[in-house]
C-alpha cells in the first residue's frame, strides 16, 4: 500500500464560502495571498505536484488554517514501494 499526498484546498474554501455566506473566487485568493490564478487551479483540481513552502504559508494564512489542515496523506491501493519488504 502507498499514499499520496493531497490537499483540502477546495474543501477549505467552501468552508470559507459557507461560514461568510458569499461566493469566493479564485481572483479574489489571487489578490489576497499574490498566489497565481493558475497555481490556484491546480490546487483546486488536486494537480499540485510540487509544494511550495512559500504557497502553503499563504493558503494556511488566507484560511487561517494548519498545515494538517491543507495537506494529507491518501492512501492508494496501488503497487508497494519495491524497497519495503
Amino acid at each position: 500500500m502507498s499514499r499520496i499526498l493531497r490537499n483540502r484546498f477546495l474543501d477549505l474554501l467552501l468552508e470559507k464560502e459557507r461560514r461568510e455566506n458569499r461566493r469566493v473566487t479564485q481572483k479574489e485568493i489571487s489578490f489576497a495571498t499574490g498566489i497565481s490564478q493558475q497555481t490556484l487551479t491546480a490546487w483546486v483540481h488536486n494537480n499540485v505536484t510540487k509544494f511550495e513552502a512559500g504557497i502553503v504559508e499563504k493558503l494556511c494564512d488566507y484560511f487561517d488554517c494548519e498545515l494538517s489542515d491543507l495537506l494529507y496523506f491518501e492512501r492508494t491501493s496501488g503497487t508497494s514501494d519495491p524497497h519495503t519488504t
